[in-house]
């Protein structure tokens, strides 16, 4: 199997605080996620090193745990799984051994990752990347509904469902330095909504982000840091919606019509990509399309409901 070794890459840039390290895995595999990226977190307060999110496979938590194994020294680990998604989650492994190690998520995380939606993709991971050989799903241990907060002596971490991108998802709100990890809550150029039923938890988890007044913004992809970037998504997110309810107005799209829904209400990617002026980089078209039809999509199935 290939080692993670060069796809796991430390990333201080992004935090403006020792204590919240950022590491990036880049996924080099040939196939439909060649090219991505994820960002996870390490959160270092007095009393506990927190590793937020455990990526793609075991290897990669191997890599990490070398890079912090000075700051263990008198801290207990923890860690903590934003949701149950294949980038997020799918490391959880290399800790199961440990019986004095946590894996704090949404008790949905854990019904996802025992459940056989996850096996079924793992087992099709498997067949097509190497990188997910040693990948045994293993559900976090501590879980909480809607919110649990860790006192780490100089940081208080606080957890609290944020649901919308998936239903098991959870963002992390550090007070004293005003940082909100919002995970796949948030992302530049757009978030992605699970399905028509989680429309208006979607739009407010963002709100909720917006009325913590962050002074910075991590994101699990997207390389950004911008505290703009919630407004910006909430604000295409009402964009979409006011442009749905326009259409509603004249007619009501079929489930063929809605295979291409941006195009119903006349908002190509490009123009969401143009309002995303803090954007950095090329954006994938190809991905970011889907998304965006499918954020339309369902927020066409919420209001036809």
């Amino acid at each position: 199997m290939p080692s993670s070794s060069d796809q796991l890459i430390s990333v201080p840039q992004m935090s403006n605080d020792s204590r919240v390290r950022v590491f990036r895995r880049h996924f080099s595999e040939k196939g439909e996620f060649e090219g991505l990226e994820v960002d996870g977190y390490v959160i270092i307060s007095n009393r506990y090193v927190i590793v937020c999110d455990t990526l793609l496979c075991p290897e990669d938590m191997d890599i990490l745990m070398d890079e912090i194994r000075e700051e263990l020294t008198g801290r207990q680990l923890l860690v903590v799984n934003s949701h149950a998604d294949w980038d997020h989650a799918w490391g959880n492994h290399y800790f199961a051994d440990s019986l004095a190690v946590a894996i704090i998520g949404h008790e949905g995380c854990r019904a996802r990752l025992l459940g056989q939606e996850a096996r079924t993709e793992l087992a099709s991971f498997q067949q097509r990347y190497a990188t997910f050989s040693n990948v045994v799903l293993t559900p976090p241990n501590v879980t909480f509904k809607q919110g649990m907060t860790i006192y780490g002596g100089d940081l208080t971490i606080e957890l609290f469902h944020a649901p919308g991108h998936c239903h098991d998802h959870i963002a992390i709100w550090l007070p004293e330095i005003s940082l909100l990890l919002a995970f796949d809550a948030a992302e530049m150029p757009l978030p992605i909504i699970e399905n028509r039923f989680a429309v208006p938890a979607m739009f407010a988890t963002l709100e909720h982000f917006l009325s913590l007044k962050p002074q910075r913004v991590l994101c699990s992809h997207g390389k950004t840091i911008g505290v703009d970037l919630v407004g910006k998504n909430l604000a295409y997110l009402q964009e979409v919606e006011r442009r749905c309810k326009m259409l509603l107005q004249k007619q009501r799209p079929d489930a063929q019509e809605l295979e291409h829904a941006a195009a119903l209400i006349q908002y190509p990617l490009d123009e969401v990509v143009a309002g995303a002026t803090a954007s950095k980089g090329p954006v994938d078209e190809a991905f970011y399309s889907w998304a965006h039809d499918n954020n339309v999509r369902c927020i066409l199935q919420w209001l036809m409901r």
